[in-house]
């Protein structure tokens, strides 16, 4: 009975179990602890690590100076830190004459509260390499300035141009050459700025693109700078290259010239550069508001009179074309209609031109022709006002290939701009980082004969896009952008590509193939983080970082 009672007692039973259950629990605390502490002494000994190994990885520093650097980092750090036990530091140095890189190991033995348990593991280690380069650097910024730019877009380009300008100029020393460029493009690049040379340009009407949108009369086709020229004598007042009216963008040049980087030759026409010329679109009676405007399905270009006065049209001095001004109409016809009744003219009487607006929505033969290019240059306040003067330009759609060829053209020691060194020469590297906020486009005019916009292909009617559908000739210009990349990355230079707000598959697809890595693809959906990517993508190339 009272053996019963015993066994069939309640009370103690916590206590019992407790008993029975502690040691169980406090080794289950131990030995997560011992994990913990295992993970904050790797932790610990790699900070300390990358820490000496950043104090030793400068070019400057003699080899006695990086090791006593290294050894006095390392011990700095991991003081304090009871549960490092035997800690142990190695560095291995590789020089050159234009870059150092390290290679750093330590090891610890970690104090666990059942080390036995851990066997081997008690013993970390850990690695961290570093290099800092020296090379001079040619870096382009090749940057969208398309009407789509505007607003915030715009503002955050021009700060993270002049943050990135700013990184950049703080790199150089008298041993370290650093130029830079801006290349601002839209569907045309202006190169009249510095540098420019008259010699690039098709003056005389010589290349086999020349005025193909001109009807041929009296067996001459018009030559694009004797317009601008006879506009300026009719009363054109847009200022320009020797007071011409040419604001100075050029079209791309016919064949495989158009993304070469081919220095121009007078005695290879299609080599030159022809001078950017849109014509005078018809005006539209029927949609009045977009003439003039930004139209996707109608004319957007109407700038001359579309009446002419042929009495006051002969009494015109001056006429550099040698023709009859009166029949210098375009070829934009209306089906059935004869040569007398096209509705586009390109010259007119003083009082009845219309002059550029001076807004980001151009109107007239220099229509979305942004700001000059700035070849490579040490001048960064000359850099940071170009900057600065980027705008967005409305107009003719978005030609990333046409950008992305002058910025090899810049870095091409090549006419014609020929600053640049070789291409790979030793201890000098050639950037390109490269902006575009949306696809490349074929814009305006696809209900009209044109079907386009003017572009610096023409329109997209003449065929030189490959298509006369605008979403054929889109994915065209993205192969002549592709076809840019590899060529730029087989002469060695290191490609970044960032899409503002426009991270789509086409996107995603062509620009993360175009870096030079896909890590070098960038898509930036918050224009306030611009300045972070341009500088994170500075930090890449400009200075001192861990590679491991």
């Amino acid at each position: 009975m009272l053996l019963n009672k015993f066994w069939r007692s309640t009370s103690g039973n916590f206590t019992l179990v407790m008993g029975l259950g502690l040691p169980a629990i406090i080794t289950a605390i131990a030995f997560a602890t011992d994990v913990s502490t295992l993970m904050l002494a790797k932790s610990n000994l790699q900070n300390a690590l990358d820490a000496a190994n950043l104090a030793s990885s400068h070019l400057g520093d003699l080899d006695i100076t990086r090791n006593d650097a290294f050894d006095r980092y390392f011990q700095a750090n991991i003081a304090g830190h009871g549960e490092l036990g035997n800690a142990k530091a190695t560095l291995t140095v590789d020089r050159g004459i234009n870059f150092v890189k390290t290679k750093a190991v330590a090891s610890a033995d970690v104090n666990l509260n059942f080390a036995f348990l851990f066997g081997k593991d008690k013993h970390i280690e850990v690695d961290a390499s570093a290099v800092e380069s020296n090379n001079q650097l040619e870096v382009v910024l090749v940057l969208d300035n398309t009407g789509s730019m505007a607003g915030a877009r715009m503002t955050a380009l021009r700060t993270a141009t002049k943050s990135l300008l700013d990184t950049l100029e703080a790199t150089k020393s008298p041993t370290r050459e650093i130029r830079a460029s801006l290349v601002p493009f839209v569907t045309a690049v202006n190169v009249d700025g510095d540098e420019f040379d008259p010699s690039w340009i098709d003056m005389d009407g010589k290349s086999s693109t020349n005025g193909v949108n001109f009807p041929v009369i009296d067996g001459k086709r018009p030559n694009h700078m004797a317009l601008f020229k006879q506009l300026k004598l009719t009363g054109w007042t847009e200022p320009g290259w020797n007071n011409t009216g040419w604001k100075g963008c050029v079209e791309a040049r016919p064949g495989a010239y158009n993304i070469s980087d081919t220095p121009p030759d007078q005695d290879k026409p299609d080599t030159l550069f022809v001078p950017y010329f849109a014509p005078d679109d018809p005006e539209v009676a029927q949609k009045p508001s977009a003439s003039c405007g930004n139209a996707a399905r109608y004319y957007n270009n109407s700038y001359l009179d579309d009446g002419y006065d042929k009495t006051k049209l002969a009494k015109q001095k001056g006429n550099l074309l040698g023709i009859d001004l009166s029949d210098l109409v375009g070829d934009l016809v209306t089906p059935g209609k004869s040569a007398k009744e096209k509705v586009a003219k390109y010259v007119a009487p003083a009082n009845e031109l219309i002059t550029e607006t001076g807004t980001p929505i151009t109107v007239g033969p220099n229509r979305a022709c942004p700001t000059p290019v700035v070849p490579l240059t040490d001048d960064f306040d000359k850099l940071r006002k170009a900057a600065s003067e980027m705008t967005e330009w409305n107009g003719s759609g978005t030609n990333v290939s046409e950008g992305l060829s002058w910025g090899m053209r810049v870095l091409s020691p090549a006419a014609p701009y020929t600053d640049a060194a070789p291409w790979k020469t030793p201890g000098i590297s050639k950037i390109v980082l490269l902006l575009t906020d949306g696809e490349n486009v074929v814009y305006g005019a696809s209900e009209q004969p044109t079907k386009s916009d003017y572009t610096s292909y023409g329109y997209l009617s003449g065929g030189r896009f490959g298509s006369d559908d605008q979403t054929a000739a889109a994915r065209n210009v993205d192969g002549w952008t592709k076809s840019v990349c590899t060529q730029l990355k087989n002469e060695g230079v290191q490609i970044y590509t960032m899409v503002l707000q426009s991270d789509t598959a086409a996107n995603r697809a062509l620009y993360s193939a175009c870096a030079s890595d896909p890590s070098g693809y960038y898509a930036v959906n918050d224009p306030t983080k611009l300045p972070d990517v341009f500088q994170q993508i500075a930090n890449k190339f400009s200075k001192l970082q861990l590679t491991n």
